[in-house]
């Protein structure tokens, strides 16, 4: 058989580029995955998870997730609604099964892997298929196989026979075995199995949690891409530029960001070191707070029947209880030696906005359909990599400016953008008015501080030297 484009990963990123070629042009595919429904990692995730933000911006560009609903109760009651992993697999395999294969343009492979030269071959029958790719190959899927996944990642500690610990994923069947339980990890898995205890009315006190680091958070009421939520999003992120603009160190523009309400942290009194960019709202970050007894000895390295062995020592445990292991790594930095995204005849699907892998994957698939020129593809693609330290953040945060910047400067790229649905701004930008004068003073602020910002980021991070 022979496609215009095969698309290694059917995850939301090979998704999103699936569906801006498939409606910006009239080529053809073949999208092959290792799992057997379309949807990624999602098919693994634990089932209470939801999306760290609205869902009025996830998904792919030609159709809308949700009802577009305010919640009325709940940890994010007042705001957009945060979508299951239940909807977004009903997304996923509706839009496979009513738009993309009735189309005839599209030939999909789960249970199957790319072995190299357009070879597909099944990982269920080990029956090959040839493909001759016409144009290019898509790997979809380069960042999502250099991270790991609470339920299948293999543990960095030893965990004795008579000690129950289990995945974020067994956490609703199991807890009802125990009265006391211990979360393992720091991150945003390890928040959301904490609040999956605390709104099932377990109280705090029968909640340990070890943090081996303490993390910086979005925080979710302030940047809200919503019409309605216009005035608080957009001076917070006036405030965010500010900070970018004139902190003079790192640790100045984090103490920025949190007086901006932009940021915020669990713990008042425990510097983070850390930011993963996880979203949390202010409800959750109090309800998070109520858990006091937190470990900070570093990572585990064993758990015995009568105590877990860290890092930095030992703590006794007085109770049988249930350990749900956190710790998988949930974010990849890409190695330096890592391809551009367009690269000869390969289309690699990075980053090219911070914290918006979808919306970067629909970009690079309207410029690989409308823009010819090589150098300009290459020009407003800089990868924004992922990162373990605000410090480390900041030098992205630059590149999404400077493809920001150039995105811009092309007429059509620009009206894509103003229309496309994976761009949080569209959202906040709709029905504004002539005479919002004082939305537009906000807005007229961004570019200023955005050159700032390009000029004082070099300088914060020569600073940390």
């Amino acid at each position: 058989m022979q496609v215009d484009y095969l698309i290694v990963g059917a995850g939301a990123v090979g998704l999103a580029f699936l569906d801006t070629l498939f409606s910006e042009t009239d080529a053809t595919f073949a999208i092959v995955d290792r799992r057997d429904a379309p949807g990624g990692h999602w098919n693994d995730a634990y089932p209470y998870v939801r999306l760290h933000q609205s869902s009025s911006f996830y998904g792919v560009p030609s159709r809308p997730l949700g009802r577009g609903r305010i919640c009325d109760h709940g940890y994010n009651a007042g705001m957009p609604e945060l979508a299951t992993k239940y909807e977004i697999l009903h997304y996923y395999q509706d839009l496979m099964e009513t738009v993309y294969l009735p189309s005839g343009r599209v030939q999909y492979f789960p249970m199957s892997e790319h072995l190299g030269n357009g070879r597909i071959r099944s990982t269920v029958s080990g029956q090959e298929t040839r493909v001759n790719i016409a144009k290019k190959l898509v790997n979809a899927g380069i960042w999502g196989d250099l991270t790991t996944i609470p339920s299948t990642h293999k543990r960095s500690f030893d965990v004795a026979r008579d000690v129950t610990c289990v995945p974020p994923n067994d956490l609703p069947r199991r807890a009802s075995d125990f009265d006391a339980f211990t979360i393992l990890g720091a991150g945003k898995t390890a928040m959301d199995a904490v609040l999956w205890l605390l709104e099932k009315g377990v109280a705090p006190e029968q909640i340990s949690w070890v943090r081996p680091n303490d993390y910086w958070l979005f925080h979710r009421d302030n940047i809200m891409p919503h019409k309605d939520f216009f005035m608080r999003s957009m001076s917070a992120q006036v405030k965010e530029m500010e900070a970018l603009a004139y902190a003079p160190k790192v640790r100045d523009y984090c103490l920025g960001m949190e007086n901006s309400g932009r940021w915020h942290r669990i713990d008042p009194d425990v510097w983070p070191t850390k930011f993963h960019a996880a979203v949390c709202s202010g409800a959750e970050v109090d309800a998070l707070r109520t858990i006091k007894d937190v470990i900070r000895a570093g990572h585990v390295r064993q758990i015995k029947s009568d105590r877990l062995v860290l890092e930095k020592g030992e703590v006794a445990v007085s109770q049988p209880r249930l350990y749900v292991d956190c710790t998988a790594q949930g974010g990849a930095i890409l190695p330096d030696d890592s391809p551009p995204v367009f690269d000869a005849d390969t289309i690699n699907l990075f980053m090219v906005r911070p914290f918006q892998p979808l919306f970067s994957a629909a970009l690079i698939a309207w410029l690989e359909a409308h823009e010819p020129n090589e150098d300009i593809r290459k020009g407003c693609t800089l990868v924004t990599n992922f990162h373990n330290t605000p410090a480390e953040f900041l030098p992205n945060q630059l590149k999404g400016f400077a493809n920001q910047a150039m995105w811009n400067q092309m007429p059509e790229l620009k009206a894509w953008l103003d229309r496309c649905r994976l761009n949080a701004a569209t959202h906040m930008m709709e029905g504004l008015k002539p005479d919002d004068t004082e939305k537009f003073a906000l807005l007229s602020q961004l570019g200023p501080l955005t050159k700032e910002a390009m000029t004082n980021i070099p300088r914060m991070l020569a600073a940390e030297v």
